[in-house]
């Protein structure tokens, strides 16, 4: 057989029709060898004929040709020829089960681990670089607008670093002076986001790099106005949700409420009996009784104010040093309950000496009220006391 190297790269299909094709050439050319020696030799003879004539010659011993591979071809084609032809429509013709298995997100936490990790492959990769690459670090970090962050890979890490072993390095003091306010322009877009915990963290990078900038004192403000801010934010979302789940309780509660009534057979209405009104006999006119005459009233006794007892007087300690004697008249009410009201000196002698003392007496002495009719009432008395020193 003859095939050419370049057949192996046909596919299984082609390489089986070039091979087929060659074996059916063989096949002629050994035929002809054994019985069409004549057909050669008369070809042979006619290569001298016009040129016409050798063309047609030629198409004809080309149409022999390839009558007699078609043939070889259908004679020699392999059994499984139809199988292998019929494996890639069945296999078009299957359904595809296998799918690939959707990626599994990785969670926050795993996030988190990861950046730690990293970080601290930063940190020990810093360890083990010179001062000369430290600074070269810091400056292609500066270029690409790494002041801060991220964490381990930053210009400002790199400076301190390198400061840390070399404290008088100059060009890493430079730099971390030149940069400090456009770090802190960086830590004020971190507090613009929320993310408080990067923000910390690169507060505490410019603290390293120049601890008593007073930038700092205005950063920590701003970020603990922040914080403030996002935590009364959180707290009204949180209110307005709870607020929004009770309303919505409250109207699905409201709702089935109302379902409920509405399919609640209504009760059918009652039916009123008559009454029948029995005729009740008149009754008898009630005769009043006569009144009865309304009794006498007793005729009681009327007289006036009694004295129960009279209380002596206290003779005055300044007329009695004075070897003074006299009187005072005193008018007073008896009230219906028997007390004295109303006691005034209407005449005394001397004026004024024995006043208290006789008015203290009449308030001090027990009477019977006035009677009228059997009823107490009210009445005005007067009463003379005298003052003497000799009895």
């Amino acid at each position: 057989m003859f095939l050419r190297p370049q057949d192996a790269a046909w596919g299984p299909d082609r390489r089986l029709t070039s091979m087929r094709a060659a074996l059916c050439v063989e096949r002629f050319v050994q035929d002809i060898r054994r019985g069409r020696i004549t057909r050669i030799s008369y070809v042979s003879s006619a290569m001298s004929a016009p040129i016409h004539f050798r063309s047609a010659l030629y198409l004809g011993v080309a149409a022999a040709l390839l009558l007699e591979i078609t043939a070889c071809g259908n004679n020699n084609m392999p059994a499984n020829n139809t199988a292998t032809a019929s494996k890639p429509a069945a296999s078009a013709s299957a359904p595809a089960t296998a799918n690939p298995a959707p990626a599994v997100a990785s969670t926050a936490a795993q996030a988190a681990a990861q950046a730690q990790a990293k970080a601290q492959a930063a940190q020990a990769r810093m360890e083990t670089m010179s001062v000369k690459d430290l600074l070269a670090a810091g400056n292609t970090a500066i270029n690409q607008q790494r002041l801060v962050a991220p964490k381990g890979d930053n210009a400002f890490e790199y400076y301190e670093k390198a400061l840390q072993k070399d404290p008088k390095n100059q060009a890493a003091q430079d730099a971390l002076r030149e940069q400090f306010p456009f770090g802190a322009n960086a830590v004020e877009g971190a507090i613009g986001q929320n993310n408080f915990d990067e923000a910390q963290r690169e507060i505490g990078l410019l603290a390293k790099a120049d601890p008593s900038n007073y930038t700092l004192k205005i950063l920590n403000s701003k970020l603990d106005a922040a914080k403030k801010a996002q935590a009364r934010a959180d707290a009204l979302k949180a209110k307005q949700a709870a607020d929004l789940a009770a309303k919505q309780a409250a109207d699905a509660k409201a709702a089935a409420a109302k379902a409920l009534a509405e399919t609640k057979p209504t009760p059918p209405p009652a039916i009123e009996k008559p009454v029948v009104q029995q005729a009740q006999p008149t009754p008898a006119p009630v005769q009043e009784a006569p009144k009865p005459a309304p009794a006498p009233q007793p005729v009681g006794e009327t007289r006036g104010p009694q004295v129960i007892s009279a209380a002596a007087p206290d003779y005055p300690i300044q007329a009695a040093r004075n070897n003074q004697s006299g009187y005072a008249t005193v008018e007073f009410t008896v009230n219906p309950d028997g007390s004295v009201s109303n006691a005034h000196v209407i005449a005394s002698q001397p004026g004024r000496v024995f006043d208290s003392a006789a008015i203290q007496a009449v308030s001090r002495s027990k009477f019977k009220p006035a009677l009228k009719d059997g009823q107490p009432v009210s009445s005005t008395l007067q009463r003379r006391i005298d003052f003497n020193l000799g009895g």
